[in-house]
């Protein structure tokens, strides 16, 4: 019973996807470069907005602390 039928042949694999052209890649660079400038200019207005609210510096609390309690006649 083995006759002579058509052979199987696979189908090729698709061919890879073409590289972006130069002009693509300078586009997405100069969007990305300016979502980083827009993301760290939101950032600094947030911070800005909470500055009243820090009482404290780098070196805590400033000035002298008030170590010294009050007698029962307030002196």
């Amino acid at each position: 019973m083995g006759g002579g039928g058509k052979s199987y042949k696979a189908p090729e694999p698709p061919a890879p996807p073409a590289p972006p052209a130069a002009d693509e890649v300078a586009e997405q660079e100069a969007k990305a470069v300016q979502d980083a400038r827009e993301d760290a200019r939101r950032a600094a207005l947030r911070a800005r907005g909470r500055q009243g609210t820090i009482l404290t510096g780098a070196l805590g609390v400033p000035g002298t602390p008030d170590t010294q309690r009050k007698t029962l006649l307030g002196l």
